[in-house]
């Protein structure tokens, strides 16, 4: 086979691997293309952007698209893909693992359709914030540390979006005061106006508990292996579970037990299935998980598994007590100041919203500058039957003396902006369920 991998219907379609051998299949994220990427940082490749189908499946413009992966192959050039999917080609295991859990490759080797990429958002937000003319945001971006990586994003977010809502906006701005705020604005009237951008990393516990999660929801390969169809189950963590991941000792327990648990999962799993019944068959594993199997091994599996929830209250206190009091430390005492707050997954608006409002009034009170805090909340709408939508829109938290110009402030406009690409993908599905409608389809919540 010869050594050239030809990409049709691209102008930079084709690129060379001199004594290579193609392995199929060749798309993104196969393990040849990683190979690929590893040796040539040319994570572009193949263009996805110009493929027809991928073209018919986005809310975006082709022209949106192309600014859009324009900057993108820019911001991410060939060296700095070499240097994220270095993984690839490494041989040392610890070294390897350490280097898969940096955010970049997983990021530009995005397969997902348009309206779902982090990609493609990222590319719009850059043509929109004119990104590659703020340096220390480009090399922040660049930074392949998670911590860094998704504060500069969220940044990045929040400046297209002000210039979308028509808000006047300076990034970084010098104060002269050794405060060092992310943007300020100017207002109606000449008001200015200092702001905080804040992504709320999510804590240690929290991460952990996810991590569970995951863990005892994989397949145990080394016991399923004598099954040879799938199983169907429902695993459902008890309250037990709960009471333990919520003290430091359960926690030390579940540490040491996990992978003994999810071993135990899987065998009880093949067991109960095999056992030819009745069913559903159940059996609860050292009082921490009942596992409930709907039927023997089939052709198809189904099931679900049912975790137990987080602290939100402990999530809460930490988010408010850490992130938003460390913004408010950067923004200078003789403006009015916002903070402007990502709270991530584990931390609900409504407890937010209670714990702002405490927070201001004690260990806040010795920010009076602070005017307020803008929490970025999620939402589900449903424009129409069977189509729901997630957008994530600004609830303003305003401290009782914040100015009332401030709190007249464009900041409707902003959460507008902030949803509006969400917006734009939901209009698209809207517009493609009514047209299933006209040619006959049956929308799937008319069937359920």
């Amino acid at each position: 086979m010869k050594d050239e991998y030809d990409f049709s219907g691209s102008p930079r379609g084709k690129f060379y691997r001199p004594n290579s051998r193609v392995r199929l299949p060749y798309h993104r994220g196969s393990q040849s293309w990683l190979d690929d990427v590893a040796v040539t940082g040319r994570w572009w490749q193949p263009e996805l952007w110009r493929d027809p189908e991928y073209l018919a499946s986005s809310p975006w413009s082709e022209m949106r698209l192309e600014s859009a992966f324009s900057v993108l192959t820019k911001l991410y050039s060939e060296s700095e893909a070499k240097a994220a999917f270095s993984w690839v080609l490494e041989k040392d295991t610890l070294e390897r693992s350490r280097r898969t859990n940096r955010p970049l490759w997983r990021l530009l080797a995005c397969p997902w359709r348009p309206d779902l990429s982090p990609l493609l958002r990222l590319g719009i937000d850059a043509v929109d914030a004119d990104l590659l003319g703020y340096s220390h945001l480009v090399r922040r971006l660049r930074a392949d540390v998670p911590h860094e990586f998704n504060s500069a994003r969220f940044e990045l977010r929040c400046l297209a979006a002000f210039r979308n809502a028509g808000i006047e906006v300076a990034y970084e701005p010098s104060t002269g005061t050794g405060k060092h705020p992310d943007f300020r604005l100017r207002l109606t009237g000449d008001r200015l106006i200092y702001l905080d951008a804040k992504h709320a990393e999510e804590g240690a516990w929290a991460k952990e508990e996810q991590n569970w999660f995951w863990r005892l929801s994989m397949p145990q390969a080394d016991h399923l292996e004598d099954s040879a169809r799938p199983i169907s189950a429902h695993v459902r963590l008890t309250q037990k579970f709960q009471e333990l991941q919520d003290t430091e000792d359960g926690r030390g327990f579940l540490r040491t037990n996990i992978d003994r648990i999810a071993a135990a999962i899987a065998e009880a799993k093949l067991r109960l299935a095999s056992s030819g019944g009745p069913f559903p068959a159940v059996e609860i594993v050292d009082g921490l998980v009942e596992i409930k199997v709907l039927g023997p091994p089939g052709h198809t599996s189904s099931g679900s598994l049912m975790g137990v929830p987080t602290d939100s209250r402990r999530e809460v206190a930490r988010v408010v007590r850490g992130a938003v009091a460390r913004s408010a430390m950067q923004l200078p005492p003789e403006h009015p100041g916002l903070v402007l707050l990502d709270p991530g997954m584990h931390a609900p608006s409504h407890l937010l919203v209670e714990e702002v409002t405490r927070w201001m009034g004690v260990e806040g009170a010795g920010y009076p500058n602070l005017a307020g805090v803008l929490v970025m909340a999620e939402v589900l709408i449903e424009p129409e039957p069977g189509v729901l939508g997630r957008l994530e829109q600004i609830v303003p938290v305003w401290r009782d003396e914040a100015p009332a110009w401030v709190k007249a402030g464009p900041w409707q406009d902003l959460s507008d902006a902030l949803a509006a690409r969400d917006m734009e993908a939901l209009a698209r599905r809207t517009a493609e369920g009514a047209g299933d409608r006209e040619d006959g389809d049956i929308p799937r919540s008319a069937t359920a």
